[in-house]
């Protein structure tokens, strides 16, 4: 054989070789690894040295956590020390609309749009490509949340937020009416009865302006492991209990529930919602409940107070107060009693038909409950009770709003 068959002969040896490895991620010496991520092959240049052969970077702990942050938006505040650090960024956003979702119009929805200051980009090789994120796009899990105040001083601009509020729109629903305006639309559940902050904020009319922070939070995560939330409950086929608890908890849940890997979800597994509260004067987002029955929840209202009766599906306490003057324009504030709730909680977890497996839709080990606005020591007490049926506390959700 001649030299230039055989180097002919060895050129095509290589770019089959070459070929093979792109293609099915094979690992050479120090050359070219690729790591299998929601079906894609991704692929970079590095060198295999003892830190790859621990497993860090090809599937071990730490490559899951890189990869569970690149779900996160842009411009998020994921933990708790940055948030108390005082690095907040705020930014202007006008109310929409105001729109009631209570019979007694307490509970009120402020549809608000985020300034953007986002610059088009257009030249020779670059059409209408922007030169910074939208705030939108940090928006992508549902249980975040952000901070708003009315207009301060300066002094003020990096402060803290006192409170956060969960973004009740889904991220789909969201970035869907955000596609073709220049803002981010976005929809917060505020409550009049709920002190002067909030209250003013309630009373805000279309083209009032307020102030808004950026997206925080993870979403709906353990306590201790902040990676392993929802989307991972979902990627493994886990049924869904969501337990929300007055205005601030059916808020958080409500984007959940809206969410269209949620949906999608529900028509092949279990998924049942609890939501805790005063009575259907007080209840929020009523209308939305069948279509939410529709999709194959199951949606259950645990009303505290004994003149519940409009949802046959309810379950009513005891011997609750009465709900006042349930269609006048606003009803004085009620909290809910935890000990009653807890009762409540009881029943519609360990005492209906079927037991506390009908409710998780099969084995508590195969089940992940979302829990929101629940104070803390109701949720610890429904915690332990759950671990104890056998749920495991990396499968117990919270919302970002509940604990941040």
């Amino acid at each position: 054989m001649s030299r230039s068959v055989l180097v002919r002969h060895y050129q095509s040896a290589s770019i089959s070789t070459h070929n093979h490895v792109l293609q099915f991620g094979h690992v050479a010496g120090s050359r070219l690894v690729h790591w299998p991520r929601s079906g894609a092959i991704l692929s970079r240049r590095c060198k295999v040295n003892a830190t790859t052969s621990r497993g860090i970077g090809r599937g071990g702990p730490q490559d899951d956590m890189d990869y569970h942050e690149t779900k996160l938006g842009p411009n998020v505040i994921a933990s708790v020390k940055d948030l108390r650090s005082g690095g907040v960024k705020w930014g202007t956003a006008t109310v929409v609309r105001n729109d009631s979702q209570s019979l007694d119009n307490s509970v009120r929805v402020l549809h608000l749009a985020v300034a953007d200051h986002v610059d088009m980009l257009y030249g020779r090789r670059v059409k209408g490509v922007p030169d910074a994120t939208r705030w939108i796009e940090s928006y992508t899990i549902p249980g975040q949340c952000v901070g708003l105040r009315l207009p301060a001083d300066p002094q003020s601009a990096s402060s803290a937020p006192s409170r956060l509020f969960s973004i009740a729109s889904s991220p789909y629903a969201s970035r869907r009416d955000s596609a073709y305006v220049d803002a981010s639309l976005i929809e917060v559940v505020v409550e009049r009865t709920a002190g002067s902050d909030e209250a003013a904020l309630a009373d805000l009319g279309p083209g009032a302006q307020l102030e808004v922070t950026q997206v925080i939070g993870r979403g709906f995560s353990p306590l201790l492991d902040s990676y392993n939330g929802l989307t991972h409950a979902l990627e493994e086929g886990r049924n869904l209990v969501l337990i929300a608890m007055d205005t601030k908890g059916v808020a958080a849940i409500r984007s959940v529930l809206n969410w269209q890997p949620v949906l999608a979800h529900a028509s092949s597994h279990s998924l049942t919602a609890l939501y805790l509260t005063h009575s259907p004067g007080k209840a929020a987002f009523v209308p939305e409940w069948d279509s939410w029955r529709e999709a194959g929840m199951r949606l259950r209202p645990l009303y505290t107070n004994p003149s519940a009766g409009t949802d046959d599906d309810a379950i009513v306490g005891g011997n609750g107060a009465s709900s006042g003057s349930e269609g006048s324009a606003l009803s004085p504030a009620v909290k809910l009693d935890h000990e009653r709730c807890m009762e409540l909680l009881q029943l519609a977890l360990f005492a209906q038909e079927g037991g506390f497996e009908g409710v998780c839709g099969g084995s508590s080990s195969r089940c992940s409950f979302l829990l929101a606005g629940l104070p803390g020591d109701l949720a610890s007490a429904l915690a332990k009770q759950l671990s104890a049926k056998g749920v495991q506390y990396e499968h117990i959700l919270f919302a970002q709003s509940d604990f941040f």
